[in-house]
C-alpha cells in the first residue's frame, strides 16, 4: 500500500518516468514491510543487527527487480504504468516473501 502511494504520487506530482516512481516507491515501501514483516509477518525476536542487513539485501533484490519489470514493460512494451506495476509487484512479493520466509527471519 505504501509502496503504490508514494508511486502513484510520484507519477502524479513529477515528471519522472514509471521506472523512477517505481524505485523511489518500492524503496520506501521496503522499509515500511521491513517493520511490519519484523513485527507482525514473522514475529520475529532475533536482533535487527543480525535480521536488517539480510532484510535489505532481500529488498534490494526487490526493488531492483521491479524496477527493471516496470522499465521494461512500460517503455519498451508500451504498457499502462499501473499494470506494469502490478506485475512487477506480483513477482516482487512472491520472490521476496520466500527469501525472506526461509533466510532473513529463519
Amino acid at each position: 500500500m505504501v509502496h503504490y502511494m508514494v508511486f502513484l504520487l510520484v507519477i502524479k506530482t513529477l515528471p519522472w518516468p514509471a521506472w523512477q516512481a517505481t524505485l523511489v516507491g518500492a524503496t520506501i515501501g521496503a522499509l515500511t514491510a521491513y517493520i511490519l514483516n519484523y513485527r507482525y509477518t514473522f514475529l520475529s525476536k532475533i536482533a535487527h543487527t543480525r535480521i536488517l542487513p539480510k532484510f535489505l539485501i532481500t529488498a534490494g533484490l526487490g526493488v531492483i527487480m521491479q524496477t527493471l519489470i516496470v522499465a521494461g514493460l512500460s517503455q519498451h512494451w508500451h504498457l499502462h504504468y499501473i499494470l506494469a506495476q502490478i506485475i512487477a509487484t506480483s513477482f516482487g512479493l512472491i520472490l521476496t516473501f520466500i527469501i525472506n520466509r526461509f533466510w532473513t527471519f529463519a
